[in-house]
């Protein structure tokens, strides 16, 4: 076994192959443990909302009782996220911590499957998609992803499938997805809290999963067709048109420099520090509660933000003005250190929710990248980096903008 020490993030690969971070918190009463696997929506080629529906199987017991209970009893709580390309579980406790931990990783080392519980899943997971398939965010962002990738690719998929793609979910089909996909040398723990280090490793040691029996597909990035439709609108009941519109990088953005290149400059560029952003936000092109998300993985990556506009084709036509002019030249030394300021406060008060930085840690290590270098990394990067990688991304011909009214 290995262990380095990143920034007071203790790392180790374990002698099971898990894949450690340790980040001591001794001021904080809460333990919050993340285990992540490299298993999401994208992935779910054959059946849509496999690993959604893995997820929530996981939670089951042979011996009858609930793992959330057994926790509970512990004083400890768990919960799951799935995502495009991960599968992040998540425990928060404040005692007992070795027990807790021991029935959370066991939770994930055994699962469950019986007809009854996948009924009563299948039930459950119905009503999730119908909870938010009229939702204009969410019809908006299904939108800008056929634009960005085309109606062919994995990540157009609801990540929780369709209601006839989870009608045909047996007990063997996720047999098969588990042991396909779930194996200690894929996952990534992350453990942020008042800890040793040493005893956390300790007990880690004693976690064992079965090899998987196949090597999970990893879909290729699309490259974006400058032809495409670069803006489109929908009905979606919105009493004031919602738009949702953004940037898909050309290949998978693996380096993390990169990606907080690319965050900073889009900032710069459009966000809440640029003239662009306070001349929308006056005008009403642009609703001032919007915000920008980044996606930066190993199969995709894309930048969009979501918000209100009275005018969508003005929008459209001003973002596009917006690109082409930092074609030509650079932005000013200014927006670029307002930009970084707003991004590294954005970071920190992001970090400052231990469940949440336990769970980028754990999300950010399958894809073998280290969440705690960000900050850094946003001190370090030149002016001119930042902008090279505001080309990139910001060309008015990578621009998409989906449209709900």
């Amino acid at each position: 076994m290995s262990s380095t020490t990143l920034n007071s993030c203790v790392c180790k690969r374990l002698s099971n192959g898990l894949n450690v971070s340790i980040l001591p918190q001794p001021k904080y009463s809460h333990t919050f443990v993340s285990c992540s696997v490299p298993y999401g929506s994208i992935h779910d080629i054959t059946l849509a909302g496999t690993a959604h529906f893995l997820e929530h199987m996981m939670f089951y017991n042979p011996d009858g009782q609930s793992v959330k209970s057994l926790l509970h009893a512990e004083g400890a709580s768990t919960s799951a996220l799935t995502r495009y390309d991960v599968t992040t579980y998540q425990l928060a406790c404040t005692g007992n911590l070795r027990n807790s931990i021991q029935l959370f990783m066991n939770m994930i080392a055994t699962p469950y499957f019986t007809k009854r519980n996948i009924e009563r899943e299948r039930a459950a997971i119905h009503q999730e998609l119908e909870m938010y398939k009229d939702q204009p965010s969410w019809l908006a962002l299904q939108q800008l992803l056929q634009m960005m990738y085309g109606n062919d690719h994995p990540i157009t998929q609801d990540v929780a499938g369709t209601p006839e793609s989870i009608a045909d979910i047996t007990v063997e089909w996720l047999s098969n997805a588990y042991t396909s996909h779930y194996t200690a040398s894929r996952m990534s723990v992350a453990v942020v809290g008042p800890v040793e280090p040493t005893e956390i490793f300790e007990w880690l040691e004693n976690f064992s999963m079965d090899q998987p029996k196949v090597i999970s597909h990893t879909p290729f990035i699309q490259p974006l067709q400058e032809q495409d439709e670069t803006y489109k609108e929908m009905n979606g009941g919105s009493s004031i048109p919602l738009v949702r519109f953004g940037f898909q990088e050309e290949r998978p953005v693996t380096q993390l420099e990169t990606q907080v290149a690319t965050m900073i400059g889009i900032e710069a560029l459009l966000g809440e520090t640029s003239t662009f952003f306070t001349e929308s936000v006056k005008s009403g092109l642009l609703g001032k509660g919007s915000h920008w998300d980044h996606y930066y993985r190993q199969e995709f990556a894309f930048s969009n933000v979501c918000g209100y506009s009275v005018d969508p084709v003005e929008l459209h036509q001003r973002v596009k003005e917006e690109c082409s002019r930092i074609q030509d030249r650079m932005l000013s030394s200014e927006d670029i250190r307002y930009a970084r300021m707003k991004w590294i406060s954005n970071h920190y008060a992001d970090m400052d929710s231990l469940k949440k930085r336990c769970m980028h840690i754990s999300e950010y290590g399958v894809i073998g990248l280290d969440y705690m270098q960000m900050s850094e990394c946003a001190m370090k990067l030149t002016d001119e980096e930042i902008g090279i990688h505001l080309k990139r991304i910001a060309k008015p011909s990578h621009l998409r903008m989906s449209v709900v009214r």
